[in-house]
Formats: structure tokens, sequence, C-alpha cells
């Protein structure tokens, strides 16, 4: 029920607060329609606000940013098309969906609510299930509009990480190129060969940047066809562990495995792409001398494979930024290898297409273990 002592408080949660819920405004002088429009409402997986005048609507606003604002045109001082105008005009509360409600039906009127950016016009007195549809229209509205603006914001963001490590890469390349064409009769043999090792390191991260960004791009667009099959899970690491030992070898690091050879479910491609992954990143936050190594362990119907190294290690704070969408990782290895963090993202697309966890444990200079799960081979 809604009594005077709500008229004197700029915004009364109508409901238990919950972030995950949206939050809907109602702005009504008339406390009698304040209480019918919370009663149908509240059949909406929301939390509920009030606004008893324009004034009020406004530092409620401010403070609120509601997800649906409900606006009563004809209201004492400040009517709710001034309201609109006002909202509109605020880069903070512009993009708020507004629906005026109205027992002015007038089309002059409705069209003036359109142009002020109103997304919708309903006349009192309404109907109620054509209230709940409209609203649940819009909030949906909203949560995709929202979605997609992070998502815009995620891969520009990425993009521009990308193009970054690939100037930075070729900038590299292009500089050694140079230094040995301009200093090619006075560089020992030795020095020549430092140069051209630099040059292969920097090449093959640069190659599997492109590769991870290629298989980003066609996991995105669902141009990876995911087909599992049965796989010997020790045949597959020591395969991989073989094509990395030029890699380890380079900075004196150890690699090893204690992997079982019972069969697991997965698809072959993805699976040598995460332990690539996985590997190579460990032996790049790897100092010299230090030790990679893959284990397993059987789960309920699964397996749980860990890559563990010796390495610089991650604070709670850069662990919990690792699997974020809002993608902004990119450190260098302890030699300098370039990084960006695209391999971890992949990594976690393909997991969870197999179904499976993956997770980070790591203490600062006491090594990092990544972690992934999954399923077991079933004979049917």
């Amino acid at each position: 029920m809604i009594t005077e002592k709500t008229k004197e408080k700029n915004v009364e949660l109508m409901g238990p607060s919950n972030n995950k819920k949206p939050v809907i405004l109602i702005v009504d002088d008339v406390p009698k329609n304040v209480q019918v429009l919370g009663n149908y409402l509240r059949k909406v997986d929301c939390d509920l606000a009030v606004a008893m005048n324009g004034h009020q609507a406004l530092k409620t606003i401010s403070r609120l940013k509601p997800d649906l604002i409900l606006l009563d045109v004809m209201m004492p001082d400040m009517d709710g098309h001034e309201v609109c105008r006002r909202l509109k005009s605020n880069d903070q509360t512009k993009d708020i969906p507004i629906i005026f409600l109205s027992a002015k039906s007038e089309i002059d009127d409705i069209i003036k609510g359109f142009e002020l950016g109103a997304v919708d016009y309903i006349a009192k007195p309404f109907i109620g299930s054509e209230l709940l549809a409209r609203v649940r229209t819009h909030l949906t509205l909203k949560e995709l509009k929202g979605k997609l603006e992070e998502e815009v914001r995620y891969k520009n963001n990425f993009f521009s990480i990308i193009s970054h490590d690939l100037r930075g890469s070729f900038g590299i390349i292009l500089s050694f190129v140079k230094l040995l064409q301009n200093n090619r009769n006075s560089l020992s043999e030795h020095e020549i060969n430092d140069l051209l090792g630099d040059i292969e390191s920097t090449a093959k991260s640069t190659l599997n940047l492109l590769e991870n960004l290629l298989g980003w791009a066609r996991s995105q667009t669902n141009g990876i066809r995911f087909n599992p099959v049965m796989l010997n899970l020790e045949t597959l690491v020591n395969e991989i562990l073989k094509s990395s030992a030029d890699i380890a070898e380079n900075k004196n690091i150890e690699l090893d495995a204690s992997v079982h050879s019972q069969p697991v479910y997965a698809d072959r491609n993805m699976l040598l792409l995460i332990f690539r992954n996985l590997i190579s990143n460990a032996v790049k936050f790897t100092p010299e001398g230090g030790k990679v190594r893959v284990n397993t362990a059987f789960l309920n119907g699964s397996v749980k494979v860990s890559v563990s190294d010796t390495g610089v290690g991650m604070d709670p704070e850069m662990v919990g930024k690792l699997f974020k969408d809002d993608y902004k990782i990119s450190t260098p290895g302890t030699k300098n290898e370039p990084g960006n963090g695209l391999g971890l993202i992949l990594c976690k697309e393909f997991i969870r297409q197999h179904k499976g966890e993956i997770g980070i444990e790591s203490v600062p200079k006491n090594g990092t273990t990544v972690w992934f799960t999954l399923p077991l081979f079933k004979k049917e």
C-alpha cells in the first residue's frame, strides 16, 4: 500500500533488492495508480521503485539508473514530457527506455512522446496483460542491447590488442632483418646466429598468435566443427611434449608428464591446440632451469588434466582477470616473449564445447597450475 510517507521519499523500493534483477521505476503523482501498477508488475521478475513527481524522478534516476521507466504524462510542476526531455539530453540517462502512461490519447500527444525519445505509449486505463507484455518486451530488448554493446566493446578491445601485438612482432622481425642487412660484414658468426634465432623465435610466436586468432574467429562463427572421438591421452600428450621440446630447450626447462592411458572422448584438433597453448604459456612464464609437468587425475566420469610450472606465478587479482570477457591481458614472458592471453580465451571456448571446466591456481613466485576436465570415453 502506498502511503503519504512514500511521497516524502525520493525512492521507495517495493521488494527485496537484488542487483541481478532489472529495476523498473514508476513515476506517477497518484498513489492509487502506483499501487495498481505495482500489483501488476510484481508478476515480472524485477525490483520496483517509485517517484511521486518529476523532480523526485530525476533525483531517483541519477542514483538508481533504472532499466525501464513507466512515466505518467500529466503531473504538476513538471510533466512527463519535460522529464523525458531532460533524461534524453543527459548522456548518463539517455539510453534508459521510457514508456509513457497517460489518459491523453490524442495522436499529437502520442507523436510528441515518441519524438522526445520514448520507446512506447500505453493509454490509461490500460489492460494488465498488454502492460506486462510490453514491459517484458522492452526489458528483453534493453538486455539484448546491453549484451551487444558489451560484445562490441570486448571485440574492439580484443582486436586492438591483437593489432598491437602483430605490429610489435613484425616490427621486431623487420628491425632484426634490417640490422643484418646493414651490418652483415661487421657482425660475427655468433652474432648473426643470435639474430637469426631471435627472428625465428619471434616469427614462431607471431605464427602461433595468428593460428590462435584464426581458431578463435572460426569458433565465434561456428566455423570449427566439434568432432569428439576416442583418444589416448597419454599418446597425445607425448606428441605435444615432443613438438614443444625446442622452445623448452631454449630456456633449459624440463618437460615431464605423468598421464594415464585411459581413453578420453574429445576432439583431437581442439585438444592439441589446448595442450599446445597451455604448455607454451607454462614455458613462457617459467625462468630458465625451471620445470613444466602434465598430470592427470580421475574424477566421476571425467579426467582432470593439469599443466603445472615453476614459473613466476600470479596474484589472485590477475588470476581473476584471465578468463573474463573484458579481455585486457597482455603480459610478456620471462625472456620478454610476447603474450596476449588469446590462447587462454580459445582454450576456455574449446573446453566449454567439451562440457568441461577450466581453472587456474597460482601463487606469486611459486608457479601456476592450469587445469581442465574432459569426459572419459564410455563404451556403449
